[in-house]
């Protein structure tokens, strides 16, 4: 969730409006006059500012200060040098500094919105929620903001970390109704709807979200396959589980999809927060137990780091286990938790150089229950990243 929050921070170089204002000062001897064009000086520390939260981004501090030092020379009232320094500070972890620089930002004006709204991002991430609501909705309130839809979002995702699930959705309604075909927002609210039980509307929400963008991601294809089969319709359910698996099948949702048929997502955590926030903040002890991969990494060594800073997870071919196997692991798994067997297709994802003839001997399967099982005419042209089923689909279905 608080990804998404990250994003939001941003300075808007392009929108910011330069007022060519020219000022005469004069030198040592009194008689020659310098002109100091400060169109120009605000040009220049917008050019540091880039320059610095591009070194910021790529890790390397020490550059990052310097530039965003330099862009205070250049120009020391300018509201987005002291904003980009309150992105500095966060990012260093001087969250006492930040505080001082986005103070430092408002005192230059007031009514900066884009400065309100980072401002109540930042604070909502040092879970200060009151007083990051109280920011962001003053960026809302300035008439010439534009940027209201992303605001209520990240006011909605604000409330939702800090467990007010009611106002999370009024200001989702809000985001909404300011944007309605913003996928992110819609993409939130089928979430949020997922975790309160409300199947129906989640589902309704699930539409307007695939309405409005052209790119499924799997959070979205897998959290379809949930709403679905909450709701008993194990056909629908399994067509985007079959899509999540084609498109996305080095995914982490992918993965889990093969493994346990999207036992547990995030959806379902945030589930779980809804339900202990209507008994009172009381948390439930008693958990199942179940086989959930790492959404972060594989571990490398005993002693890795298991951290999400650029490492994907481990992908399916390398440990795909033979059909006897996957199936005795997954009916072991549900005895250990007293539930109905439930088996998953091995599958396997072409690569370059595949063929029909070569997968076939490398999982030691007929070519033509190969081409039976995935339903493959004449001619068998195979492209990169096609998911080709190891099993045959009846088979698993009767389980």
């Amino acid at each position: 969730m608080m990804a998404k929050l990250s994003t939001i921070f941003i300075v808007l170089l392009s929108t910011m409006s330069l007022t060519a204002c020219v000022t005469q000062n004069y030198g040592h001897d009194k008689s020659t006059p310098l002109i100091e064009n400060e169109a120009s000086n605000n040009e220049i520390a917008m050019t540091r500012i880039s320059l610095g939260l591009g070194y910021l981004k790529m890790g390397n501090t020490q550059q990052a200060k310097l530039n965003l030092a330099k862009a205070k020379r250049f120009a020391p009232n300018l509201v987005q040098v002291h904003t980009a320094f309150a992105h500095y500070y966060e990012t260093v972890g001087e969250a006492d500094l930040a505080i001082e620089a986005f103070e430092h930002a408002l005192s230059l004006n007031s009514d900066d919105a884009d400065t309100l709204n980072n401002y109540g991002v930042f604070l909502c991430r040092q879970e200060k929620y009151a007083a990051a609501e109280q920011q962001i909705l003053k960026a809302i309130a300035i008439p010439s903001y534009i940027l209201v839809a992303q605001s209520y979002e990240n006011l909605a995702l604000c409330q939702l970390k800090a467990k007010q699930f009611n106002k999370a959705e009024i200001y989702l309604e809000k985001a909404i109704a300011h944007s309605p075909n913003s996928a992110s927002s819609l993409y939130q609210m089928m979430r949020l709807q997922y975790a309160k039980s409300n199947y129906t509307s989640a589902q309704s929400y699930l539409y307007r979200y695939e309405k409005s963008t052209r790119r499924f991601s799997a959070e979205a294809l897998a959290l379809a396959f949930k709403i679905f089969t909450k709701q008993g319709n194990k056909a629908i359910a399994e067509n985007y589980g079959n899509m999540l698996v084609k498109m996305f099948p080095h995914s982490f949702e992918a993965k889990q999809y093969i493994l346990n048929e999207l036992y547990r997502l995030d959806a379902d955590k945030l589930a779980e927060q809804y339900r202990d926030s209507l008994a009172n903040g009381k948390k439930t002890t008693k958990k199942k137990r179940v086989v959930v991969l790492s959404p972060k990494v594989v571990a490398i060594s005993e002693k890795s780091d298991l951290s999400s800073q650029g490492l994907k997870p481990m992908m399916v071919n390398s440990v795909m286990p033979t059909v006897k196997q996957k199936l005795e692991s997954q009916e072991k798994i549900a005895r250990e938790n007293n539930k109905p067997t439930m088996v998953s297709l091995p599958i396997h994802t072409v690569e370059q150089g595949d063929s029909l003839f070569t997968v076939a001997k490398q999982h030691n399967i007929a070519v033509n229950r190969l081409k039976r099982w995935n339903k493959l005419r004449s001619p068998y042209i195979l492209k990169i990243g096609d998911v080709l089923y190891l099993a045959d689909p009846k088979l698993a279905a009767k389980h």
